[in-house]
């Protein structure tokens, strides 16, 4: 008898848990919850900083490599 109680406690279990799933699911389709960029951008703003005076060097590199090619005589 207990056997039974067990398995059928597991089984509603199952189920509930299943259903409030797919209702959380149906539910948040209307509502355009984009979690996970807005998870992907949080994530990258520690890093926003170091990217922005990465290419700042980036871009300061490249002048001067193009600087220092023109200054050089043709052979």
């Amino acid at each position: 008898m207990n056997i039974y109680l067990v398995l059928l406690l597991i089984l509603v279990i199952v189920v509930l848990a299943n259903l409030s799933m797919f209702a959380a699911v149906r539910g948040s389709r209307g509502m355009k919850v984009n979690w996970l960029n807005s998870t992907k951008d949080s994530l990258n703003q520690p890093f926003k900083k170091e990217n922005d005076q990465l290419h700042e060097l980036r871009q300061q590199v490249e002048k001067l490599t193009q600087t220092d090619s023109s200054d050089q005589p043709a052979p």
